[in-house]
């Protein structure tokens, strides 16, 4: 069991302390800065939120637009999750921090297995903040397998178990008789080890989920087909698993600063986009109702997810929404594919016309964050910088990335200037040339072939 950790730190309070010292202030000095959570929900677009946003269907996300700054947040090429996702933990382009496909090969064989973090070659936020003292929890982050140590915890996204199902799609785990889960047993999957024993009751499979509890995304009750089904329900059921488990943590331990992913929102846009009439797609008669609803039902899920954590935190958290790409139509691939052309898109190398956008979302929301403003475009790789400059740690100038500055209202940048550090690296090399192998490997590589990211 970890221990309960403080919400505010030595080193914070130090450097607080001494940006009043010089300053001359004689008002007590700044207040130090609050606590941070990071919603990270891949492929989240603008193009699906605003619409719902202005229909009223995402009431969450809504208010922190309206209280916070938000924005378009570019991601570079090829548009791919582990790549995207350490670039915005680590402030650095893939060609730096060393994450560069979803598979990774093995040395000295032909065999490959999915990407893992100890190939990671710079610190991410949670190794950054950890070395200043800043308490950290991680859950579900992409790619987090093997769980680092940490100044808090991290539940990796291997430790929710994939197995492969007799349909030819990865899915979740079985459940005995007694109703235990029966999963194969491997290090990694927490840190500490021993927290994925508390993890575990959190993990909801497929064959959990009920009828009512798909209802959300598949409303039609003609609904028939489970091989269209399973590639949205094992992706809800894993979030699921992190949404409820993550609350669990945060609310149990208060780390200064947690970051929770979900997936589905990207998975079911491969899947589903093609059913939204909003889109100008004519699906055949029927299945629009039935499959037309899941893009935006998905995006409903995922802002009551944020409302339950919003519900439970204290007002002066700060939140921070982000995304890897957005998600789009693509025009002039859909006029070919309408007339019977066939077509290949250019990041999932898929057969219909939509897929990943480089545009992705940011929303940001806190204490000296401007209310109602319209931020400037900005990059994945400002994401940690910003961080770190909001929380008063130095930036460093070895990162791709920098504050996005004109969110920032002038008293946060007068209380907490924006500091800089040559490098927080150690300077001795990091990260491993080999990946690592689990038991997850092989369904793992099939839900990647069928998501189109690998051949």
């Amino acid at each position: 069991m970890i221990e309960r950790v403080h919400r505010r730190t030595v080193l914070l309070l130090t450097v607080v302390a001494l940006v009043a010292l010089l300053q001359g202030c004689d008002r007590g000095g700044p207040e130090p800065p609050p606590r941070v959570v990071i919603f990270g929900v891949d492929g989240a677009t603008w193009n699906v939120l605003t619409p719902m946003i202005e229909a009223g269907e995402l009431p969450n996300i809504a208010e922190l637009i309206r209280d916070g700054s938000s924005g378009v947040l570019r991601c570079g090429t090829p548009i791919q999750s582990p790549q995207m996702w350490t670039s915005i933990a680590t402030g650095m382009v893939p060609e730096k921090h060393g994450i560069l496909h979803f598979m990774a090969e093995i040395p000295g064989t032909d065999r490959s297995v999915p990407v893992t973090s100890n190939l990671r070659k710079v610190k991410a936020f949670w190794n950054i903040l950890s070395d200043v003292g800043v308490s950290v929890g991680i859950v579900g982050w992409w790619p987090s397998w093997p769980a680092e140590e940490v100044n808090g915890f991290m539940i990796a996204q291997r430790a929710w178990p994939v197995k492969w199902s007799k349909h030819g799609i990865p899915y979740g785990v079985l459940r005995d008789r007694n109703g235990r889960l029966i999963v194969d047993d491997f290090l990694g999957r927490t840190y500490p080890e021993e927290l994925y024993e508390e993890f575990e009751p959190f993990i909801v499979t497929e064959n959990d989920l009920t009828d009512q509890d798909l209802r959300r995304f598949f409303s039609d009750p003609r609904y028939t087909n489970p091989l269209r089904e399973i590639q949205a329900t094992w992706a809800y059921a894993k979030d699921r698993s992190f949404a409820e488990g993550g609350l669990h943590f945060l609310t149990e331990y208060e780390p200064d600063v947690f970051a929770v992913y979900f997936q589905g929102t990207d998975v079911v846009s491969h899947y589903f986009w093609g059913y939204q009439i909003e889109e100008g797609f004519r699906p055949p008669p029927g299945d629009d109702q039935m499959y037309g609803g899941v893009v935006r039902g998905y995006y409903a899920y995922i802002d009551e997810v944020i409302g339950r954590y919003l519900t439970l935190l204290p007002d002066d958290v700060a939140v921070i929404i982000v995304s890897d790409h957005g998600f789009e139509t693509k025009v002039d691939l859909k006029e070919r594919w309408e007339r019977g052309e066939s077509i290949r898109t250019l990041e999932g190398h898929r057969p219909e016309p939509w897929d990943h956008a480089k545009s992705g979302v940011y929303i940001v929301k806190g204490r000296g964050i401007r209310a109602g403003y319209e931020g400037p475009e900005a990059s994945v790789v400002d994401v940690t910088p910003t961080l770190l400059a909001y929380l008063g740690v130095p930036v460093g100038e070895d990162m791709d990335g920098r504050p996005i500055e004109a969110i920032m209202e002038d008293r946060l940048l007068r209380d907490r200037p924006i500091q800089y550090v040559a490098t927080h690296e150690s300077g001795e090399a990091r990260g491993d040339e080999a990946p690592l192998e689990s038991p997850m490997d092989e369904g793992l590589t099939e839900k990647l072939r069928s998501l189109g990211y690998i051949e």
